[in-house]
């Protein structure tokens, strides 16, 4: 019998998805498209990036330190 995908899944796949056609289209024409490194530094230029990191960061604290047992 088929496991089920939950709806989290099929981002995490659309996610890798368009990652892999954004390397291919890199590969192929590596001037139409931005590069990682460009698009990398945009990211870790931005106030949304870190205040997304920020909240991942929250989150995890949380998960690690007040957890009651």
């Amino acid at each position: 019998m088929p496991a089920a995908v939950v709806a989290g899944a099929w981002v995490w796949l659309a996610v890798v998805a368009a990652a892999s056609v954004w390397l291919i289209i890199l590969a192929v024409a590596p001037r139409r498209l931005l590069g990682p490194k460009p698009v990398l530094r945009w990211l870790l230029a931005s106030f949304v990036t870190r205040l997304a990191v920020l909240a991942a960061w929250s989150v995890a604290g949380w998960h690690v330190f007040c957890q009651r047992p």
